[in-house]
Parts: C-alpha cells; structure tokens; sequence
C-alpha cells in the first residue's frame, strides 16, 4: 500500500517541479518532503523524479505513474468525505425559496414534517413568483416552471399536469363544452406571461390542437388568484389537476373539468441549488423533496 502523505508530496513535486514551494505549499521542511518522495520511490522501486540542477523532472514511469497516484488521493478524499456526513449532524439554519403556487397544498405541510423529524434545524421561508428565485442568499429555491439562473443546479423532481376548468355556474351560463373550438366563445382568465398567444390541447386519441386564446378580460399573476377567478365564474382557465384536487378536497363541486380527456402542457418543478459539496443538512432536504415531488408525476 502506498503512504498518502507520501503520494501528495510526488503530485506536489510533479506540479511546481520544486522542491521548496511544494514544501512551503505543504507545510513540511525540504527534507520531509525529499524523504516522502524517496520512501515511495522505493516502494514503486522505481525512479520517479529527476533531480536538474535546482529542478526536480518528471521522467518517464514518474509520468506514468501520476495519474494513478492522483486517483488514489482523489479516492481516499471522496471516502473521507463519505464518512464525515455519516458523523454529521442534521442541524443549522436553512433559507428557502418557494414558488407561492407550491406552498398552500403541498409545500405547507411538508415543512412542518421536516421540521418535526429534525428538531435541530431552523428554516426560514420565503414565497414569491418574481425573479427572486435564483438569488444565491437562498439555500435552496423550489420552482414552478422552467429556471433562468444558471448559476445554480436545477434538477427537476416532477411535472404538474394541467387542464381546462370553469365553475358549474360559468358552464351553464355558457351551455357546456364539448369541444375545442367551443373554447371560442367563452371568457379566459390568464396567467400573466404563461402563454403567448396559443396553447396546446394534447389528447391520447385525437393528438394535439393548437388553440389561439381570446382576448381575456382578467390576468393575474399568481395561480391561486386565477384558480379563485375561475371558481367566481369569472371564465375558464389551464390550472394544475394537483392543485385543483387539492382544493376540492376542501371545497367540493366548486370547479368542473372540461373537455375530457384533454390536457394542456405540464409545468415542470425544479429544485435550484448551489453547485459543489453541501453540507449535510441541505442533502437532507433535497433528498426528501425529491421523494415528495413523486406526487406531481
């Protein structure tokens, strides 16, 4: 087995080509380092460096053996690193970002079990719908629809599937829908900047319609403002089945799905955070978020 200490000094060496700034970056004496470097040479029984003037020279097996020594380093830190978040404790203060279409209905409830199963973390949140989501203050952002910043990891944990909804009152006022093109004569409640000027119908039999929206008489920028909107009669709109669902259960008949069978374009849900190594505490949590947004698929 080959000493650690023993192959960081030969990649060191290999890297500066000197002796006293591999020492200096190191934090051993000159000869502690010549030492290390000679006990692996001896151990590989082989020559790795050679010695020019004031210079230490990667000869021939020396080249070859770098990229080994540097994977066994690399693997000895990635299993030191394994086994500290074992030891780690499951405590600090975490910052969240949520998209306030995601926290009544689902994100509400989840905090409050994670909290209880951890005692010993602190969570601040924050809602929004603004650009606001990849600020790098932020632990962690949770997101509804596609990200814009690339600055931070985004992983997508589920898609909300979407559909056509009116109130019972709104249909009978309008006598029903039966078909996409009845979608014409109805009033559109809109999410501001979700469409442009068309939206896609995707059916598993009939395949896909391209329908052009209707001037609409209301746009909101928030969902639960456009599904309240809708619930008022104030016109249909594409709202999430999840959160719909969500809302019959305390309030039933109040929404009426439309055209059977018929989906609009799923809204993804993504998890943004920081690039690298986090400490254990945010693990944790993304871990148990990817778990929960199983329920969107």
């Amino acid at each position: 087995m080959y000493d650690l200490n023993e192959l960081q000094a030969f990649v060191s060496v290999m890297k500066t080509g000197s002796l006293r700034k591999s020492a200096h970056k190191l934090g051993v004496s000159k000869s502690t380092l010549s030492r290390r470097i000679s006990h692996l040479e001896g151990a590989v029984n082989q020559p790795l460096l050679r010695r020019q003037a004031n210079q230490l020279l990667a000869n021939e097996p020396g080249i070859k053996f770098l990229p080994y020594a540097e994977a066994i380093l690399k693997t000895a830190l990635e299993g030191q690193l394994a086994i500290e978040e074992l030891k780690e404790e499951v405590s600090g203060s975490i910052t969240l970002y949520v998209h306030d279409a995601l926290v009544r209905g689902w994100f509400s409830g989840l905090m409050f079990a994670f909290l209880e199963r951890y005692p010993n973390i602190n969570m601040s949140l924050k809602t929004g719908h603004g650009v606001s989501q990849g600020s790098e203050i932020n632990d962690l952002s949770i997101w509804l629809g596609e990200p814009t910043d690339d600055r931070l990891r985004a992983e997508k944990i589920g898609c909300l599937s979407n559909g056509v909804y009116a109130s019972p009152d709104y249909l009978s006022l309008v006598g029903g829908l039966q078909c996409s093109d009845d979608l014409n004569s109805c009033q559109w409640v809109d999410l501001l900047n979700s469409h442009d000027e068309e939206i896609s119908l995707h059916h598993a039999i009939d395949g896909i319609v391209r329908f052009r929206l209707p001037a609409s008489r209301l746009v909101v920028d928030q969902h639960t403002l456009q599904a309240d909107a809708v619930v008022k009669g104030k016109g249909v709109g594409v709202l999430s089945n999840f959160m719909v669902a969500k809302r019959l259960e305390h309030h039933p008949g109040v929404l009426v799905r439309c055209l059977d069978g018929w989906q609009a374009d799923a809204t993804p849900v993504y998890l943004q955070y920081p690039f690298g190594h986090l400490p254990k505490k945010l693990q944790v949590l993304i871990q148990y978020l990817r778990e929960e947004g199983k329920v969107f698929f």
